[in-house]
């Protein structure tokens, strides 16, 4: 099958959004958030994939990931599967089809790299979530700020990538 987006077979570091069909607010179920937590350590360690930044949302998700574009479609592809398996046995959550269909993505430069950073870090004081950006305890933005490393390995330090 062809990719539909077959420039990011070149690309390695991409800025991803998922969503929750329907904006559905799935991360208010408890557990949730850590079940999303596992799947990205778990499918980051197998393809390789190096996670730069991430936030939980209650209705989406995003991440910075840095690995081989070709395999992005396939690690979104399983995470997606997987928390929605997992979501249905462990959480209760009845609904057949948890995620949109697609995904966005976007190949990103080093120059952009902290600009998409400080966006997806902004989403939940915007949201109303936290009153500071490290508060947020589904997000990468403490981990930047020396304070935890949480569940999720994130990569601070970009000139190692």
């Amino acid at each position: 099958m062809g990719l539909r987006f077959p420039a990011q077979q070149f690309g390695n570091c991409f800025f991803v959004t998922t969503t929750f069909r329907d904006w559905i607010p799935y991360g208010h179920v408890p557990g949730f958030y850590e079940v999303l937590a596992d799947s990205v350590a778990f499918y980051s360690e197998k393809y390789k994939a190096k996670v730069i930044g991430y936030v939980f949302m209650p209705t989406h998700l995003h991440m910075i990931l840095y690995l081989d574009g070709s395999h992005l479609g396939d690690f979104m592809r399983d995470f997606k599967k997987y928390i929605a398996q997992k979501a249905a046995r462990e959480l209760g959550v009845v609904d057949k089809a948890i995620w949109m269909s697609r995904y966005d993505r976007l190949a990103i430069t080093s120059e952009m790299l902290l600009s998409r950073l400080q966006y997806m870090h902004n989403n939940p004081v915007k949201a109303e979530l936290a009153s500071r950006v490290e508060d947020w305890l589904w997000s990468s933005a403490a981990d930047y700020g020396g304070h935890r490393v949480g569940h999720i390995v994130v990569v601070t330090d970009w000139s190692t990538l």
